[in-house]
């Protein structure tokens, strides 16, 4: 008769370290993806996809709902009036050393100020939010409704101008 060899009995250690690693593996990737719930349809798309280090301006169209999307570089952004979908830089990690200026127009717009430093003037929609993360800049809520979604951590980095709406929840986009 044959005996299989027998396999070593997993320790405590070993399936806690295993259920950490990929909780945080299903964490990371979650952070990495981006709900479009309640974003207006895509009208009108620019993507900086210019080089580093370059300085670049998109401009959304005044009518329709914009996906303006800055890259690598420093961005200048005009949005339209429909609302629109804007990002400071859309790349998941980013140049350091860059800048984002947004002029958001007065539709209910999406706005993601990230890896970068940006200055953010929001529009006048009271609907418009604007999630805070990363390197800090200025936010400036031209109307006092709208909420700036950001974190404990993302805060100190920020400096907020007429915005009375500062939040620690997700709300998925």
């Amino acid at each position: 008769m044959t005996t299989s060899p027998k396999l070593p009995r997993p320790t405590a250690r070993r399936v806690l370290a295993l259920v950490l690693a990929l909780a945080l593996a299903l964490a990371a990737s979650a952070a990495a993806m981006t709900s479009h719930v309640g974003w207006p349809r895509d009208q009108h798309l620019v993507m900086d996809k210019g080089p580093v280090g370059q300085e670049h301006v998109l401009r959304g169209l005044p009518s329709v709902h914009n996906y303006l999307l800055g890259g690598y570089g420093s961005d200048t952004i005009y949005g339209g009036q429909a609302g629109d979908v804007i990002w400071g830089d859309y790349h998941p990690t980013g140049e350091k050393r860059q800048t984002a200026v947004i002029h958001a127009g007065n539709g209910k717009n999406f706005i993601y100020a990230n890896d970068t430093v940006n200055y953010v003037w929001t529009g006048t929609d009271p609907a418009t939010v604007v999630h805070a993360h990363e390197d800090g800049g200025v936010i400036h809520c031209q109307n006092p409704h709208q909420v700036v979604y950001t974190s404990h951590h993302a805060k100190p980095h920020w400096t907020f101008d007429g915005c009375r709406h500062i939040s620690f929840y997700s709300v998925g986009y």
